[in-house]
């Protein structure tokens, strides 16, 4: 079985999304092609077969009517052969200083996005090395890791009506519903526009697949397709008992936007009072975002919060292992709570899988949160005022960990096992090429 990967950003390993597509394509019986709309060099273990488009060469398709400007590049698991056109270029990934996109993306920010979708949806790629490469690998099924994108819109009808390829999508956004809080017209101009579009491509899907079982069922509702969830896999192996000693050590890593630094200070804040005359908890946060002085000093005060630099997964899981508690934290502010209401966060995965208690603070609506009160396998703590109570009693109560520890564990074996996932997916994958 041929499946082609669709993807917004370039499929490394090193970096989100690309962590997750290896997580769920790790070991695939049949053989993988990637199509990438980015800057940057692949880098995974999964796929040896790539074909980049990047904004610049839309442009200039756009421009010259001819279709050019696509690089082919092939990287077999780990050593990169570049075709001449490529010889020389340095690639950098989406969001790096040097690129200059992320300063302008801040800066220009929906304007910029709505001129994108259209430099996108007015190129021709027929014609192009992009229908060689179809030729050349005759896609049987086009599985589609799309993020609230115009663009990848236009690809998947592109793709679909050359090739005759079912077409598997899935997305981690709420990208149809209209319950949102923003005020640039802007924003709500480019999501018209995508409901618009998505109505449009509906009818090429095989399956759509999210994080959420909410959402799932919305689009099958809205969109009249079939709807399913993917979540990200995990390995657990034989359950280890590991009691806590001295204080009780709680980490979280990742990133900090949609506000979730506010609800770390908030969490900050609280240990400082339980820490008024000894240590009985700390937290600490790996991160890469940049933080203003007065946000450096509400995560870190050298007693209680400690604010370090951004690790490696397998740096993190070392961490993790010496480690009682880790944390799931999300954004309590109304226009988060509805930006987020449906996101899954592949952290959670990671949490239940660290061999550590999982404390999740955040709005109950969150379909992460509610997953793990549901099933009662992480201390959930709903809302700002609760957490000094809830983490003052765990500071009181220390075989709490031990017990959530398990529940956590638990609930990762029966739902979230590596091979289970895999096989779940390809499965899916294999009923749209036979159907």
């Amino acid at each position: 079985m041929n499946v082609l990967v669709l993807t917004e950003e370039v499929w490394n390993d090193k970096i989100y999304p690309g962590n997750v597509m290896t997580n769920w394509l790790s070991g695939f019986s049949g053989t993988l092609a990637n199509l990438y709309l980015a800057s940057g060099e692949p880098d995974n273990l999964c796929c040896s077969r790539y074909f980049q488009i990047t904004d610049r060469m839309a442009l200039k398709s756009l421009i010259t009517r001819k279709g050019t400007g696509k690089w082919l590049i092939t990287r077999r698991y780990g050593t990169a052969n570049l075709y001449p056109e490529l010889k020389g270029k340095k690639l950098r990934l989406k969001g790096d200083k040097t690129s200059g996109y992320k300063p302008l993306k801040t800066v220009l920010g929906g304007p910029l996005r709505l001129c994108r979708d259209q430099v996108w949806l007015r190129s021709d790629f027929k014609g192009s090395l992009l229908m060689d490469f179809l030729e050349d690998f005759r896609p049987e099924v086009i599985f589609s890791l799309r993020f609230y994108s115009r663009r990848m819109l236009y690809m998947e009808r592109l793709l679909h009506s050359v090739t005759g390829a079912p077409v598997i999508v899935f997305t981690g956004d709420d990208e149809y519903s209209l319950r949102q809080l923003n005020i640039s017209p802007f924003y709500w101009c480019r999501k018209l526009l995508f409901r618009k579009d998505l109505r449009r491509t509906a009818p090429v899907y095989a399956k759509y697949l999210t994080l959420s079982e909410r959402q799932s069922r919305q689009m099958e509702e809205e969109l009249g397709v079939s709807a399913g969830v993917l979540r990200k896999g995990g390995s657990f192996e034989e359950y280890r008992e590991k009691p806590a000693a001295g204080p009780i050590r709680i980490v979280y890593a990742g990133r900090l936007y949609c506000n979730r630094k506010k609800t770390l200070a908030a969490i900050a804040k609280a240990l400082s009072l339980i820490n008024r005359n000894e240590v009985l908890m700390t937290l600490e946060i790996y991160t890469k975002e940049k933080l203003t002085q007065k946000e450096r000093k509400q995560l870190h005060d050298e007693r209680s919060v400690f604010l370090k630099s951004f690790v490696s997964p397998e740096s993190l899981e070392e961490i993790y292992q010496t480690a009682d508690v880790a944390l799931l934290a999300e954004s309590f502010d109304l226009k988060n709570r509805l930006l987020t209401k449906y996101s899954f966060s592949t952290k959670i995965v990671d949490c239940l899988a660290s061999s550590c208690a999982v404390l999740a603070v955040g709005p109950y609506e969150n379909e992460g949160i509610r997953y793990l009160k549901k099933n009662k396998a992480a201390i959930c703590i709903g809302s700002p005022e609760n957490i000094y109570p809830v983490l003052s009693r765990l500071a009181g109560h220390r075989d709490k960990i031990e017990l959530y520890r398990r529940r956590a564990w638990e609930l990762g074996r029966k739902e979230h096992q590596e091979k289970k996932i895999r096989g779940e997916l390809e499965e899916v994958l294999k009923e749209a090429v036979k159907e």
